[in-house]
């Protein structure tokens, strides 16, 4: 299936502002799939709010033991759709997940913000 080309009116900043959150996204995927802690917590910004109300450090103890936990890990990101509004935007996609007897696919949609000239993640979901 092609894909079309980007349309003449789109603005340069919006489209180098995509990329850049592309790469962040990948290289977040692929910091979370060669267990690099260092980088895949790097990836989240200080205004995260993790879920089910864990304070931040309980969640990032608890993310260390799981992906430390596993003998290997994929995470493919596929289908990124990206909507950028101002130093905001939000990326849905579909993330297959495998790591030792595991499986899955689902949608996941992660919301983030450039702090600097980094894109940081502060908010992620699973589902529709």
């Amino acid at each position: 299936v092609a894909t079309p080309a980007p349309a003449a009116s789109a603005p340069t900043a919006n489209v180098d502002g995509n990329k850049q959150i592309d790469q962040a996204v990948m290289a977040w995927a692929g910091a979370w799939s060669s267990k690099n802690m260092s980088a895949y917590l790097g990836s989240y910004g200080k205004g995260f709010v993790p879920p089910k109300g864990q304070s931040r450090s309980a969640w990032e103890e608890e993310r260390r033991e799981r992906i430390m936990g596993k003998s290997r890990i994929s995470v493919k990101v596929n289908g990124l759709k990206t909507v950028v509004n101002g130093n905001s935007a939000t990326v849905k996609f579909r993330q297959d997940y495998a790591a030792d007897a595991l499986s899955t696919s689902s949608l996941k949609t992660l919301e983030l913000t450039k702090v600097g000239e980094r894109w940081l993640i502060v908010k992620e979901s699973t589902g529709s």
